[in-house]
């Protein structure tokens, strides 16, 4: 199967009843995670792009075909709209079979054994004649999936559609969609609330809440440069600080970052961008990746000593939760390997030394409202 490359432009806005304010692109070949809270308007998103929700403003293009723009009051049907999209519910028929819940979505006069092929290419070999009270929850999703390709789509749209399996499961259809995406190349356009899974499928997510955008990139940046408080708790950062700024004299690009309260505390070295001014109240995160865990303290900038106060051994993984010594309000949380935790003979009580890499320190405003950019 092959679709000309396609790419979806996506601008929706409206006060009520459903307030939205997205602006989204998603190019052929790519997978897009909209990642937020229950209720943030992630599925209303979705449901507007298949034409199943009407917007009061905004405008949908994919390839420049327009589906919905709002200025001329143009609204293509959502069965004329060559989207594939898979729910969490499977929504197959209960009273056919596999088979015939695929070919039940392929154009007309398609022939039988286009659809035995896409259930094959689904794993589900010998299954056709199964109606879905036969199959297990993977296998019914796995129908599902390749009924939303009968309809050779041009874009295809994941409504939580792993969250319904269990973990083994889960991994499988992971696989299974990573193989879809070597066959064809399509805009895929997934809702998540579960920021591994984004983060493990994605090439880009966007964090939604409230109906608004608040910040598009590669996982990597997003959850390491988060452009404010808000986007830092949604993405998983559990440890956002707060810090003054200073300027390092003499140093071009270098900064200060004081963190504790005053008289007290510790100086931070991190790099200067040009954009703040001495004295300015900040927020900043750290995310793992730019951490290092020391049972001695080495020579190296940035060395916090740490009382361990608290560990969870998770298999390979071991979560830590310590308190700095300078400033002992805070906590740092990090999770290292179990191998290394046993290495550092790490228990609660326990004194660790924290190496913090100054580039890893992503420095936010103070404020914490959506609208808050990084500095």
């Amino acid at each position: 199967m092959t679709q000309a490359p396609s790419t979806l432009e996506v601008v929706l806005r409206q006060r009520g009843p459903i307030a939205l304010d997205v602006q989204l692109r998603c190019a052929a070949g790519e997978l897009l995670a909209l990642v937020g809270p229950s209720g943030s308007g992630k599925t209303s998103v979705l449901r507007a792009i298949a034409g199943l929700l009407q917007v009061a403003d905004g405008r949908i293009a994919l390839d420049g075909e327009v589906w919905f723009d709002a200025a001329t009051r143009f609204s293509l049907p959502a069965r004329q709209r060559p989207v594939g999209m898979v729910l969490q519910s499977y929504a197959l028929f209960p009273h056919l079979s596999a088979l015939a819940n695929v070919r039940l979505a392929a154009p007309r006069g398609t022939s039988a054994d286009v659809a035995l092929r896409l259930l094959a290419d689904m794993q589900l070999d010998g299954l056709a004649a199964r109606r879905p009270h036969e199959l297990s929850g993977g296998q019914r999703q796995r129908v599902a999936l390749a009924r939303a390709l009968a309809r050779q789509p041009r874009l295809l749209l994941l409504d939580e559609a792993f969250s319904a399996v269990d973990q083994p499961t889960r991994q499988s259809l992971y696989d299974e969609l990573a193989r879809l995406r070597e066959r064809v190349r399509l805009p895929i356009v997934m809702v998540t609330h579960d920021l591994r899974e984004a983060r493990l499928l994605a090439d880009r997510i966007c964090i939604i809440d409230a109906g608004s955008t608040l910040q598009e990139g590669p996982p990597e940046q997003v959850v390491a440069r988060p452009r404010n408080a808000r986007v830092a708790g949604l993405v998983g950062v559990r440890d956002v600080h707060p810090g003054t700024f200073h300027k390092a004299a003499g140093a071009p690009g270098k900064a200060r970052l004081h963190w504790g309260l005053a008289g007290g505390g510790i100086d931070l070295c991190t790099v200067d961008k040009g954009r703040l001014t001495e004295g300015t109240a900040v927020r900043w995160v750290v995310s793992g990746e730019h951490l290092r865990v020391h049972a001695q303290a080495p020579a190296a900038p940035n060395v916090v000593a740490c009382t361990v106060c608290g560990l969870r051994s998770l298999g390979e993984i071991t979560q830590v939760a310590c308190r700095p010594l300078a400033v002992p309000e805070a906590r740092l949380h990090l999770e290292t390997a179990t191998q290394l935790a046993n290495e550092l003979r790490l228990q609660t009580g326990r004194t660790l030394f924290v190496q913090i890499a100054p580039e890893g320190i992503h420095i936010m405003p103070a404020r914490t409202g959506a609208s808050g950019a990084s500095p």
